[in-house]
């Protein structure tokens, strides 16, 4: 992958001991066909900065001799790409190097007589600068333990504009190996999801090997990053609008089905697979910041301290105890959009829940669509058939999670 930065030429110039013509003699006395004796003339070596600036290439030339091989390398990595260039007497990278990296060069280069000489230096390479490195937040958590719906969520405080380099520094490793694929949600933000859901138990590692990936124009990953996680139970609740119920299985073994109301006509819940995003065990809520009403004199205005909050979006829908709504659950839906559960209820779903577990509403009136445009972090994975999740990778295929030793 080449730097798209406009190049800054930083020569190393190297010389060292070179055969001439001369009228004297040499050390050997040898006779040449360029004179009746040739003396060696010592010549003076030039090396490379102690720091090379990142993104710019590194020329290597060697005056008045033709180069026959070159290798500048990282200490156990691989020699960066290069040319040959000018009169055969240059070399210029065409590689990337990674930023903070140390180098050793080594060059072997013949003279006009036809001998080989050998050339060694070395030079380190600058960080990206605070303005061109690219940030990001992951999730899940480092070390926690998720449910079977959880993708990789990668955010990015930057807009990618060089999506398919990004992707292709990513990499996810299981155990067991699934099938899966990236899909980017937006310029910002990047999601990795199994084509089904994780198998409970399964150990998962996320590589982002990001450091020197061009990620936009003068942007740069500055480092690379891991987290390793593990799936939990299999916890999978179905909310029913029709009937008014919330039945919830672990390991695929009833837990509870429960009476529950959901959104009003007004305010129907959208029907779709949703992820447990985060949980309070108290939530204030009002309809002000649900952008319903502000005006207390409304009939739908609210400001409550909701206990049991299980967030399922980031738009404002949530599983949660509501003493309130207990005479209507399991016969109507009359909340502003949020899945009721009876104080009991909700306690024992809050205790369950975990981030990534899946929960699916049915027979509402109101379809997904609108959070899954908008990229809402609850809904962005699972309301999308596989080939529409694999259209949003920027490699434009799935990928099998590599083995997890």
């Amino acid at each position: 992958m080449r730097s798209r930065r406009p190049l800054r030429r930083i020569a190393l110039v190297l010389s060292a001991m070179a055969l001439v013509a001369s009228c004297g003699g040499s050390d050997d006395g040898a006779a040449t066909a360029e004179g009746p004796k040739a003396q060696r003339v010592p010549l003076h070596l030039e090396g490379v900065a102690d720091e090379v600036e990142f993104g710019s290439p590194v020329q290597l030339s060697v005056p008045g001799g033709q180069i026959d091989s070159v290798e500048v390398a990282p200490e156990g990595g691989e020699p960066v790409a290069g040319d040959v260039v000018d009169d055969g007497s240059s070399w210029q990278s065409s590689g990337d190097l990674q930023p903070g990296g140390a180098y050793s060069v080594t060059v072997v280069a013949s003279d006009r007589l036809g001998q080989e000489h050998t050339f060694t230096d070395a030079f380190a390479v600058g960080a990206v600068p605070d303005a061109n490195r690219l940030t990001l937040s992951m999730q899940p958590a480092d070390g926690s333990v998720v449910g079977v719906g959880a993708p990789v969520t990668i955010r990015f405080d930057q807009e990618v504009t060089e999506r398919e380099n990004v992707e292709q520094a990513l990499q996810v490793s299981s155990n067991p190996q699934v099938e899966g694929s990236w899909h980017w949600v937006s310029a910002t933000e990047v999601h990795f999801r199994p084509r089904e859901y994780w198998p409970s138990g399964t150990q998962v590692r996320v590589d982002l090997a990001l450091n020197g990936v061009q990620a936009g124009d003068d942007l740069w990953g500055g480092r690379s990053y891991d987290l390793d996680f593990a799936v939990g139970k299999a916890q999978v609740a179905t909310v029913d609008a029709a009937t008014h119920t919330m039945t919830v299985t672990v390991d695929g073994q009833p837990a509870g089905t429960w009476a529950t109301s959901l959104g009003a006509p007004e305010f129907a819940t959208r029907n779709g697979t949703y992820i447990v995003l985060e949980k309070f065990e108290t939530r204030q809520m009002t309809s002000c910041n649900a952008n319903i009403t502000c005006d207390p004199n409304n009939p739908e205005y609210y400001d409550l301290e909701v206990p049991n909050s299980v967030r399922l979006t980031w738009s404002g829908t949530f599983v949660h105890s509501a003493s309130w709504s207990e005479g209507s659950q399991g016969s109507e839906n009359v909340s502003h959009g949020c899945i009721n559960l009876s104080d009991a209820n909700g306690a024992a779903y809050f205790r369950l829940a975990q981030y990534g577990d899946v929960l699916t509403v049915t027979n509402s009136t109101r379809g997904p669509e609108d959070l899954v445009e908008r990229g809402d972090p609850g809904m962005a994975d699972w309301n999308l058939t596989w080939d529409q999740y694999v259209a949003g990778s920027a490699l434009g295929e799935p990928v099998t999670t590599a083995a997890l030793g």
